[in-house]
């Protein structure tokens, strides 16, 4: 398998695994409870290899390392006797198939010190590969090489001891029964010893089921092996016994390069990942007041879904740059694009990546690139999870995500992302993703990871009126009050904004068509306002008319009303003479 360790950033000082891996749980609350008496341990350097040892090798017992060719073996046992000189425990390493040179050269390609531990003193390499010269009669005078390692032990102060490759001693023997005697005699010598010991063999003829190395011999039993799948090499770890004490169950892959050993036992992470109430921007301002108004939780685990042309990773550099004005460490991942492209590509729509990932941006912006095919799943796992424990961030982001799914059939992807996204999750860093939804998805996510995402935003292409929009909505954000209408995103020369679609009469709309729109409405209502205004003016004229109309027959009313009080008043006085003259004549008669 071919690697491009250029992808994820290295250092060339101290090999990560001297380095403490934040907040990594040391083991279940359960195996805690059961096993308050653990047996006194010696760690390894290998956080992993330790977790799932459940403390580390046993000590002042033999443990054995067996495995075929370019498994690990002999660079296990580096990194555990040079992890002790750091700690102030010196060691000794027996070779019995490498020359002690060759061994020295690969520990300076791993990026151990050994050269400087043995001017030091405190490493010795005892070059004990049978030759005549240390023979007597047919076989190897094994005396001499116990007092040999004893005399270094006692020389150096060791405690730790590693005796690499003791299968080469098989030619050695005359025959089985010979060898097997003598490998007990070695074994009863290191507990004698109380020296914390390591030792390797490798697969041939099953060297170590042969002569009863893991059935009887030794205390604590690893196997390591080479798998290949899709083409592609993972290297995995077992741990097939451990006496005086429980250990992890199963196959854990692990990583090993020019940086050492990097191991993530990613089965025994627990349900405790840090939370935070403090709320963080995304850089889009408008996409923070759909989220509530001041953006997602620090923290959280954040995807952006979208077919391709969308905007993902404009929007998770945005949420990148804003993190590194607020201060904050960023690692980005591409499993697409280099980091010239991005650099490129963002300054397009007013991103300066570059200024961040400079000096004059504090390098608080880290782009690794790396190519999705390359290497397996489990190995992009341990490189992102080694970088995070290297360069510490508060927000990652992998663009995208999706690129994993591509060459791997069934769950295994699926459960990569969820354990990976956990991994991250539980220290307490935020985590943007991208993925990346074909054109005959119907927008449905095929990842399946939605239990391990807190905010979920989702980018589509809206097409229609000879042009392309792009439209953003939150589908969902734990413990937010989120908004539920589907908005235009929008990309320029100077950034990224968020707007609200035009509601008109006949729907809603997006785009340049939404100005048309506007116009056009415009007109409608400015002609509605005119006809209004012609018709409130008919209707006072009207209404005035009206009122005129009123006053006449007001004014013929009256006027007929008095012409008849006056012949009313004429009738009466006309009566009342004929009454008066009627009344004038009785009086006269009389």
């Amino acid at each position: 398998m071919r690697c491009t360790h250029q992808a994820y950033k290295q250092s060339a000082s101290v090999p990560d695994t001297w380095q403490q891996l934040p907040a990594a749980p040391a083991q279940s609350q359960s195996e805690i409870t059961l096993n308050p008496s653990k047996p006194e341990t010696v760690d390894t350097g290998i956080q992993g290899l330790d977790f799932v040892l459940q403390g580390g090798l046993p000590r002042g017992r033999p443990s054995l390392i067996r495995g075929g060719p370019g498994t690990g073996k002999t660079v296990i046992s580096l990194t555990y006797l040079c992890h002790g000189i750091t700690q102030g425990e010196p060691g000794v390493l027996v070779t019995f198939d490498e020359d002690p040179d060759a061994l020295l050269h690969h520990a300076r390609g791993f990026g151990f010190p050994a050269d400087t531990y043995l001017k030091e003193g405190s490493l010795r390499i005892l070059d004990m590969r049978p030759d005549q010269s240390e023979t007597a009669g047919e076989g190897i005078e094994l005396t001499a090489v116990l007092t040999r390692i004893e005399y270094a032990l006692k020389q150096t102060g060791a405690h730790r001891l590693v005796l690499d490759a003791i299968d080469g001693m098989e030619g050695a023997f005359p025959g089985q029964s010979g060898l097997r005697k003598e490998l007990n005699r070695v074994f009863d010598w290191v507990r004698d010893q109380r020296v914390t010991t390591l030792i390797t063999t490798g697969e041939v003829e099953n060297f170590s089921t042969r002569f009863g190395l893991e059935d009887y011999i030794a205390d604590c039993v690893i196997a390591l092996k080479q798998e290949v799948q899709h083409r592609v090499m993972t290297r995995l770890l077992r741990v097939v016994k451990r006496r005086g004490g429980p250990h992890g169950a199963g196959e854990f892959p692990f990583l090993l390069d020019s940086q050492g050993i990097f191991m993530v036992p990613v089965s025994g992470a627990a349900l405790d990942a840090r939370v935070s109430s403090e709320r963080i921007s995304s850089g889009v301002p408008g996409l923070d007041q759909m989220l509530g108004g001041k953006g997602p939780y620090k923290g959280s685990t954040i995807l952006l879904s979208g077919q391709a042309g969308t905007g993902k990773t404009s929007l998770a550099s945005a949420f990148a740059q804003a993190a590194c004005r607020r201060g904050e460490k960023v690692l980005y991942i591409s499993f697409e694009e280099s980091i010239d492209e991005l650099v490129r590509n963002q300054s397009s729509i007013g991103g300066d990546l570059a200024h961040h990932a400079g000096p004059e941006g504090g390098h608080r912006l880290i782009m690794e690139p790396v190519r999705a095919i390359e290497m397996g799943l489990e190995e992009h796992l341990m490189r992102i999870m080694r970088s995070v424990s290297r360069h510490q961030p508060d927000l990652v982001v992998l663009d995208p995500i999706s690129s994993f799914t591509n060459r791997h059939e069934g769950d295994c992807a699926k459960e990569m992302l969820l354990r990976l996204m956990y991994l991250i999750k539980e220290q307490g860093i935020t985590t943007v993703a991208t993925e990346l939804l074909s054109d005959s998805s119907g927008g449905v996510s095929h990842l399946d990871v939605s239990s391990m995402i807190d905010v979920w935003i989702k980018l589509r292409r809206h097409e229609g009126n000879g042009e392309l929009n792009r439209l953003i909505t939150v589908i969902k954000a734990r413990g937010l009050a989120i908004s539920n209408q589907v908005k235009e995103f929008r990309m320029t020369d100077s950034g990224m904004t968020i707007e609200d679609p035009y509601v008109g009469e006949s729907g809603i709309v997006y785009g340049t068509a939404r100005h048309a729109r506007q116009a056009e409405d415009e007109q409608v209502i400015a002609q509605l306002h005119r006809e209004l205004e012609q018709a409130r003016r008919l209707r006072e004229e009207t209404e005035e008319i009206n009122a005129a109309r009123e006053r006449l027959a007001r004014a013929e009313r009256e006027a007929r009303a008095v012409d008849l009080d006056r012949q009313v008043m004429e009738l009466e006085r006309r009566l009342a003479s004929i009454e008066g003259a009627r009344s004038a004549i009785r009086r006269s008669r009389q």
